[in-house]
């Protein structure tokens, strides 16, 4: 009995973390892609949180928002070895509130 009430609570989380991470992976599938350039900045957040942006010398249209700086979501360690230099990068337009712009980033490389 215990082994088959373990089985069933297995199952059902497996199914729950697939259901959760179900939406995101098709939100980043619709996404817009860009290539933008910019100059990468690592800023503070509400919370004492860190996080990384991209400010653009001219403003870019994103889905018809102009915005001269937007978001970065991506690996923590690269950011880190090429803030405040130029940079360009590819990636996955995501708008997780009506007030942000976000790009999950495929690409990151330093411009010359």
């Amino acid at each position: 009995m215990k082994r088959l009430l373990a089985m069933v609570l297995g199952v059902a989380m497996v199914c729950a973390g697939m259901w959760t991470h179900a939406p995101a992976a098709a939100a980043e599938d619709k996404g817009e892609v860009v290539e933008l350039t910019g100059i990468l900045v690592k800023v503070s957040m509400v919370g004492a949180t860190t996080g990384w942006e991209l400010h653009m010398a001219n403003p870019v249209t994103i889905d018809g928002k102009s915005v001269s700086s937007v978001e970065l979501d991506g690996d923590g360690g690269k950011f880190r070895k090429l803030e405040n230099l130029r940079i360009g990068v590819k990636g996955i337009v995501l708008h997780p509130s009506a007030d942000r712009t976000v790009i999950k980033v495929q690409k990151i490389k330093e411009n010359v």
